[in-house]
């Protein structure tokens, strides 16, 4: 009786929470705007309509990088290099938190 009241328990509560899950995507440089706030949130928008255009795979209107000096200027570099010498850039992000996991260049 006990093992059976814990086993419906552990589904009931695993049934309330949602699992991340990593999306992948690729695009290039122009299809994306963003901006830094001044806690060093970098804040990614997808174009052709901020606010409302979905990053692929997921809900996300806007992907959020962590506020690290370093990460910060690696996107900056990252998007700077592909903005002037054309190219696609590529991204992991959370789908449930909507945070950047990694980007890079994709060639």
């Amino acid at each position: 009786m006990i093992r059976r009241l814990f086993i419906a328990f552990t589904l009931y509560m695993s049934l309330g929470q949602a699992e991340a899950a990593t999306q992948y995507f690729t695009e290039p440089s122009g299809s994306v705007r963003f901006e830094q706030y001044t806690s060093g949130t970098l804040a990614l928008w997808r174009m052709p309509s901020p606010g409302t255009s979905v990053f692929p795979g997921g809900s996300c209107k806007s992907l959020t990088i962590p506020g690290d000096a370093a990460t910060t200027n690696r996107w900056f570099s990252l998007y700077l290099f592909l903005k002037a010498n054309g190219g696609n850039y590529f991204m992991y992000y959370d789908t449930l938190t909507c945070n950047v996991v990694s980007f890079g260049i994709d060639g």
